[in-house]
C-alpha cells in the first residue's frame, strides 16, 4: 500500500515469495536532472539497525542530485514478515531482486546497487547475474563471510564469558549449528541454512565483474589510516581485472557497530558527490501504476505521521483477536541508534504478540531518527512526535478509547515528560528508564562494576598472567571514587512544584519523578537484572525524595526480569519481557 502525502518518503509492501516485505522508497527530487534509481543491499543483524538514520540521510541527499533510493527489507528482518531465524542468503538475494524489477517497472530504472558492510557481497553477487547493473557503491565492505561471522559469533561467547554453561568457542557454536540447531547471537537466532552460507561467503571473482564501476567507501578516524590489508588486496585485484575502481577515504566514527547514535556527514558528501556525477538520461518508466506491486500486507501497514513541517515513518499493527480491545498501544523508539524495529526487532515481535492479543498497535520513528525526516532532536523534546502518533493511531482505529505508551530507556523517560499532558494516555510502560547523572553513573560503575569484577575468576586469572594493567585500572577507581565524593545526591534539598508550574528546568531524576507524579494513569516499570541503567534507576530512586512514595503507589507495578540485559537479547527474556507487559495490560 503506497502511503499517500507530501513527503519525500514513500513506504510500501511487496509480495515475496514467503511473505510480506516492507520497502522504503525515496524518488528522485522533483524538478533533479534524472540519473537513476540505486536499490540497498542492506547490512546484517544489528548492523541494519545502526545504520539506518545514515541510509536514510543519504538517500535524501542522493535525491536531491537526481537518484532515488529503494530500501527492501529481506524476510525476516527490519519491518518484513517472519523472524530472523526464517532468512537464508539465497531468500535475501531473491527479495532484493524483486526490489530491482520493481524499480524497472515502477520507479527509475536500476543500475546501481549501494551495499553496506556484509551487504557488499550481496551487491556485487547480484551485480554477478544481472547484466544491466553496471555501477556499486560499496561502504566499509565485508570481504569474507567467513572471517564476519567468526566475529559475529564472538559476541556469544564474550556475553556467556562468566556462565559456567556458557559457549568457550565459535567452533563449538559451529557444530551445533551443523547439527541442525539455530545459533542465538544477541537476540538473533540464526538457522542452520544461514549459517552455512555465511561461512563461504566471497566477493564474486573479479574478472566476472570486469564491466562494472565501483566506488569503495573506506571510513577511518584518522585520514591517514590506511585500508586494512585484505581491502588493499581486493582494490588492487579489482583494478588488475580492469574494474573501474575508486577508492575514498572518508573521516567518520564507525556508526555500524557503536551503541550511541553516530553520524558520517563526510560519507554522504562524498557519496553524493560521486552519484551526482552520474549521466543523466530520460526517465526509463512510469511510476503512476506502482500499487500493482504493492498489497495491503499482514496485517501490518506502514503509514506516515505528519508531524508539523515533518513526517513520521511508523508501522500499525492490526487487531488479530476478535475480542477486539479498546486500548491501543503506541511503541516509542529508544534514542541511540535505533528505529522503530528496536534492536535485534524486539518492537516488531512485541508490536506482533499484542496485536495478536487484540490491541491495536503502532511503533514509529522520532523526528531525525530511522526514516523520519527533521531534525534529531532527542528524547526530551519528543512531546510533540508523541502527541502526533497517538494521533494517527486513534484516527486508524476510531473505536480505540485509550492508549498506553511503550518505551525503552531515553523514550521511557520521553514519556514521562509527556504522558501527564494527554488525556487520552492512560498507561505506561517504562523500561529501564534513563535518569542518569554523573553522581548516579559514578555510584553505580563502583557499587556493580568493580565488585562484580573483583568476584570474577576472570579477572584474577587476568590480573595473575599480568594482562590487567594495575596503574591504568587504580587511576580509574580513584576517578570514579572523585566523582562520587565531589557530587552527593541533594535529595534533600529538592524543593516542591506545583501542579501548574513549568518544571523544564530540575535536574533530570526530580523532572522524571515530578512527571510520574503528574501523571494519573497507571504506570508498569519493567526492569532488567543484568542492566547499569536500571541500577541507576535503582540508585536515583533510593536517593532522591522527589521519588519517595510515588512507587509505593497502588497504581504503580514492577517487574524484575532479574537475568536479562538492557535490551532484552535473549530470545527468553524477550518473550518474557513481552509477555509481562501483555499481562500487566490483560489485569487492568
Amino acid at each position: 500500500m503506497i502511503v499517500p502525502g507530501i513527503s519525500d518518503l514513500r513506504l510500501f509492501t511487496l509480495d515475496g515469495a514467503r511473505g510480506q516485505l516492507l520497502a522504503t522508497y525515496y524518488p528522485a527530487a522533483e524538478g533533479s536532472p534524472h540519473r537513476g534509481d540505486v536499490l540497498v543491499a542492506p547490512p546484517f543483524a544489528e548492523e541494519m539497525n545502526r545504520c539506518r538514520s545514515m541510509v536514510a540521510l543519504q538517500a535524501r541527499a542522493l535525491s536531491r542530485v537526481g537518484v532515488g533510493t529503494l530500501i527492501v527489507d529481506p524476510f525476516g528482518t527490519g519491518d518484513s514478515g517472519g523472524d530472523f531465524c526464517d532468512g537464508d542468503w539465497q531468500g535475501w538475494q531473491d527479495d532484493l531482486r524483486l526490489g530491482i524489477n520493481w524499480l524497472r517497472l515502477h520507479g527509475g530504472g536500476c543500475r546501481a546497487i549501494w551495499g553496506i558492510r556484509l551487504g557488499a557481497i550481496m551487491a556485487a553477487q547480484l551485480a554477478e547475474i544481472d547484466g544491466h547493473i553496471d555501477r556499486l557503491l560499496l561502504w566499509q565492505p565485508v570481504l569474507s563471510g567467513r572471517a564476519y561471522f567468526t566475529q559475529f559469533l564472538r559476541i556469544r561467547i564474550a556475553a556467556d564469558l562468566e556462565r559456567p554453561d556458557g559457549v568457550k568457542s565459535t567452533d563449538q557454536l559451529r557444530q551445533s549449528s551443523a547439527a541442525g540447531h539455530a545459533i542465538e547471537i544477541s537476540g538473533y537466532r540464526i538457522g542452520p541454512t544461514l549459517a552455512a552460507a555465511l561461512d563461504v561467503l566471497e566477493m564474486p571473482a573479479p574478472e566476472r565483474m570486469k564491466s562494472l564501476r565501483v566506488d569503495w567507501f573506506d571510513v577511518a578516524a584518522d585520514m591517514a589510516a590506511p585500508p586494512s590489508r585484505a581491502s588493499s588486496k581486493m582494490i588492487e585485484q579489482f583494478r588488475a581485472a580492469g574494474i573501474q575502481m575508486e577508492l575514498r577515504a572518508v573521516v567518520g566514527p564507525p556508526f555500524w557497530q557503536v551503541h550511541e547514535r553516530e553520524l558520517a556527514p563526510e560519507l554522504i558528501a562524498s557519496t553524493q558527490q560521486v552519484a551526482s556525477a552520474w549521466d543523466v538520461h530520460p526517465a526509463e518508466t512510469n511510476t503512476a501504476d506502482t500499487a500493482v506491486w504493492c498489497s495491503d500486507g499482514f496485517g501490518e501497514v506502514p503509514c506516515l505521521i505528519p508531524c508539523g513541517a515533518d513526517q513520521l515513518a511508523g508501522v500499525i499493527h492490526s487487531r488479530g483477536s476478535s475480542t477486539a480491545s479498546s486500548r491501543g498501544v503506541v511503541v516509542v523508539v529508544a534514542g541511540g541508534p535505533q528505529y522503530r524495529a528496536g534492536a535485534h526487532r524486539q518492537f516488531v515481535s512485541m508490536a506482533r504478540k499484542f496485536a495478536a492479543a487484540g490491541h491495536a498497535v503502532l511503533r514509529f520513528d522520532l523526528r531525525g531518527m530511522g526514516d523520519s525526516s527533521g531534525d534529531y532532536v532527542g528524547f526530551e523534546h519528543s512531546a510533540r512526535d508523541i502527541r502526533a502518533a497517538v494521533d494517527v493511531l486513534l484516527l486508524k482505529n476510531p473505536d480505540v478509547r485509550e492508549v498506553v505508551l511503550i518505551g525503552e530507556c531515553e523514550s521511557a523517560t520521553g514519556i514521562l515528560f509527556y504522558a501527564w499532558r494527554d488525556a487520552r494516555v492512560t498507561g505506561a510502560v517504562l523500561v529501564n528508564p534513563w535518569v542518569r547523572t554523573e553522581s548516579g553513573q559514578a555510584q553505580v560503575i563502583l557499587k556493580h562494576y568493580y565488585l562484580d569484577r573483583l568476584r570474577s575468576a576472570t579477572f584474577w586469572r587476568d590480573f595473575l598472567g599480568g594482562r590487567i594493567s594495575v596503574a591504568r585500572s587504580l587511576r580509574s577507581l580513584l576517578e570514579v571514587v572523585s566523582t562520587v565524593l565531589r557530587k552527593q545526591p541533594t535529595a534533600n534539598q529538592v524543593r516542591p512544584v506545583a501542579s501548574d508550574e513549568d518544571f523544564s528546568g530540575l535536574p533530570l531524576p526530580e523532572r522524571t519523578a515530578e512527571g510520574l507524579r503528574r501523571f494519573p494513569g497507571r504506570v508498569m516499570f519493567l526492569m532488567s537484572g543484568r542492566d547499569y541503567i536500571a541500577r541507576e534507576f535503582d540508585e536515583v530512586t533510593a536517593s532522591s525524595s522527589a521519588w519517595k512514595s510515588l512507587l509505593k503507589s497502588p497504581r504503580i507495578h514492577r517487574t524484575d526480569l532479574m537475568e536479562a540485559d538492557h535490551t532484552f537479547s535473549r530470545e527468553e527474556w524477550k518473550q518474557s519481557a513481552s509477555d509481562s507487559i501483555l499481562g500487566w495490560l490483560g489485569r487492568w
